[in-house]
């Protein structure tokens, strides 16, 4: 059973005159709709695409970006496929594992879904979530940002927004930011607080997302800490950060 399903989704302010719609995707096992569906497999997919931009260009590029990142190989391979064979190779893997050991009673699911978090200026940013389970001690959740330059459909990373010389400074308000968070003092030492910087030394990553007032970013389960501690999302806003924002940044408009 496959379903796809388009909605307009136009929540948040279109200065720029974007619009966009979740496009839905979905399949379940034999057995899933049974009064007893928990011995069954399902997947869904859910997820933004742009549906009007006046640069068509920027439009199929950033559709195609974020395409290929909801529809990774759920199985593990290297390359992303078209939605019906990541779903069925999902489902057939389940139906596989049923054959080869009948009185396991186990339901494995998969949800993906994202929805956009900003849609202004020269900026379209989104989550992705993944919430998956096929086996073992707990369901894995996966959460990952992705912020789109609207000028030329490119992926925007946090050397373009925060220049090298000024990486240094982003790093120190951060870890500020990370340590009040947690509630740590100034010379709490991390490893011992439970977390797992390289050498000890804390650090931003690239899984960062732009809102309209500060920069988030967020740190999955066992990246930086144990899974019982769970994920870290450390905000950091703007206005903790306008110092080292140059006048042609892209982020000055959302400073103003």
């Amino acid at each position: 059973m496959i379903g796809v399903f388009f909605s307009c989704e136009n929540k948040l302010p279109l200065e720029n005159n974007l619009k966009y719609e979740l496009v839905k995707y979905e399949k379940k096992s034999e057995g899933c709709d049974s009064l007893r569906d928990d011995n069954c497999a399902k997947i869904k997919i859910e997820f933004p695409q742009i549906s009007s931009f006046e640069n068509k260009i920027v439009k199929e590029k950033i559709n195609k970006s974020i395409a290929i990142l909801f529809s990774q190989d759920i199985l593990g391979g290297s390359k992303p496929a078209d939605f019906e064979t990541v779903m069925k190779g999902f489902i057939d893997e389940y139906e596989s594992y049923i054959t080869e050991f009948p009185d396991a009673f186990q339901s494995w699911f998969i949800e993906r879904t994202g929805d956009v978090k900003l849609n202004k200026e020269n900026i379209f940013s989104i989550d992705y979530m993944e919430y998956s389970f096929t086996g073992g001690a707990h369901p894995n959740t996966t959460v990952a940002f992705k912020n789109f330059n609207l000028t030329n459909g490119d992926e925007i990373r946090l050397d373009e927004i925060i220049s090298a010389d000024k990486k240094n400074e982003l790093t120190k308000i951060a870890e500020e930011e990370f340590r009040k968070l947690k509630e740590l003092t100034p010379e709490a030492d991390l490893g011992q607080a439970g977390f797992w910087f390289d050498n000890n030394k804390f650090y931003l990553n690239d899984n960062f997302l732009i809102t309209d007032s500060s920069l988030v970013f967020y740190y999955n389960n066992y990246e930086i800490t144990a899974y019982a501690f769970g994920p870290t999302e450390l905000t950091i806003p703007f206005s903790k950060i306008k110092p080292l924002i140059g006048e042609k940044n892209l982020l000055k408009g959302l400073m103003e």
